[in-house]
């Protein structure tokens, strides 16, 4: 019989990894992420995951194979396709908020698919009406968690997006210094950063939101209508009233324009800063994709 000590390693060398897995949909291009339970004693394990395809996702067979403590991946039947493992670290003792959810967009269509029918069953003529209230504010949460989960699930599994990200200046970070006795104790110094920056703004700032997108992924998101972009950049304070003054501004005036075409026309312009961002991101990695490949190998 083994002693407790050795019980003990072999105990936590069999507890499963969190590991996330992005690529490329080698059919159509749209991107595909999961987060992977993977037992901490399985040398060589397999899953599927579809892509984020809205109209027709594509699954795939996710190898991921560990050899000398060294963790690979790839596609089976795609040789040489490039998929991007990261490794949750547990060590860290400050982590209390959760991971942002693999397949966001997907997760935004059915919440949005689910929330038209609402506007339908429940919404009334009546402008100022507390269920409508509650249904733009309902809204926001839906296109707040999307926008949330995408782009710091891009910033933690994408060095690049990092990169780009430290630079905007609304963040905060473009002019911190670190020393190298701090990257050396904690290589992932810069990542934990921006990660804690990012899970404390408000996704609800739109033109932050769209500023973001425009950095890290080369494309604003709000509406190119003026029209509709200005009735969402103004939805923000009447989100705001809705949420904290219920449904009044600093005026005293209530909000009585929240009527069943309101929130359709803003469950429209969400859906196309949604779809907006989404094709952002799927550019700019293949993009980056085609630019790691090379000249040569491009041809």
């Amino acid at each position: 019989m083994g002693s407790m000590s050795e019980l003990m390693i072999e105990q936590w060398a069999a507890e499963p990894v969190d590991i996330e897995v992005t690529f490329l949909c080698p059919h159509c291009g749209h991107p595909a992420a999961a987060w992977l339970k993977v037992p901490g004693d399985d040398h060589d394990y397999a899953e599927e995951v579809s892509c984020l395809n809205p109209e027709e996702d594509h699954e795939w067979t996710v190898r991921l194979r560990k050899r000398n403590g060294i963790r690979t991946a790839y596609l089976e039947g795609q040789p040489g396709f490039d998929v991007s493992i990261h490794e949750l670290d547990t060590s860290d003792d400050d982590w209390d908020e959760p991971l942002p959810e693999p397949g966001a967009y997907g997760i935004f269509l059915d919440a949005m698919r689910e929330w038209k029918a609402n506007v339908s069953a429940l919404s009334e003529l009546d402008g100022g009406s507390s269920r409508n209230r509650m249904l733009f504010g309902t809204l926001y949460s839906i296109i707040e968690a999307y926008f949330a989960d995408a782009i710091i699930g891009s910033a933690l599994a994408d060095v690049k997006v990092q990169r780009q990200l430290i630079k905007l200046e609304a963040l905060g970070l473009h002019d911190k210094q670190l020393s190298l006795d701090t990257v050396l104790d904690k290589p992932t110094i810069v990542r934990d950063m921006l990660r804690a920056t990012l899970q404390g703004l408000s996704f609800h700032k739109l033109i932050l939101v769209s500023r973001i997108s425009e950095t890290a992924f080369g494309k604003p998101i709000l509406p190119k209508d003026k029209d509709d972009r200005a009735l969402a950049v103004s939805s923000v304070q009447k989100r705001h009233d809705c949420v904290h003054r219920n449904g009044f501004n600093t005026d005293g005036n209530k909000h009585t324009d929240i009527t069943q075409d309101y929130l359709r026309k803003m469950g429209s312009i969400f859906e196309e800063m949604a779809q907006s961002l989404e094709n952002a991101m799927r550019d700019a990695q293949a993009k980056r994709f085609f630019e790691d490949l090379g000249p040569d190998k491009e041809s």
